[in-house]
């Protein structure tokens, strides 16, 4: 009983060293209220009625297309060049409220339809 105590108290002080990153680097801090929806990796964009492979970040319009298939579309700017096929978190509130983390950046974005 009290090894079982003693782990939980270390496993919970660990718990509050580890700042509030998520995999993608994000603070999550300012995620507070947001539901994780899933995390993917992007693998093109659609910029202009051309999909491209890779991800150089965010433009209003531009839409960004996971490993699967699915996609978002992009609401603000936020460029950044990332070689791979780096993940992208989703977190949202409603569909009206979501946002994406990438690689510790953290933006606007809304459904593809």
């Amino acid at each position: 009983m009290r090894a079982r105590m003693t782990m939980a108290c270390a496993v919970a002080g660990l718990a509050a060293a580890v700042p509030s990153w998520a995999d993608g680097r994000c603070d999550l801090n300012g995620l507070v209220g947001y539901q994780v929806m899933f995390g993917k990796p992007i693998a093109a964009y659609i910029q202009n009625g051309k999909k491209i492979s890779g991800y150089i970040g965010c433009e209003p319009d531009r839409v960004l297309v996971f490993a699967d298939g699915t996609g978002v579309r992009c609401k603000e700017i936020n460029l950044q060049k990332i070689e791979g096929l780096p993940a992208g978190y989703l977190f949202g509130k409603s569909l009206n409220d979501l946002k994406l983390c990438v690689e510790g950046q953290v933006f606007e974005v809304s459904p593809t339809n």
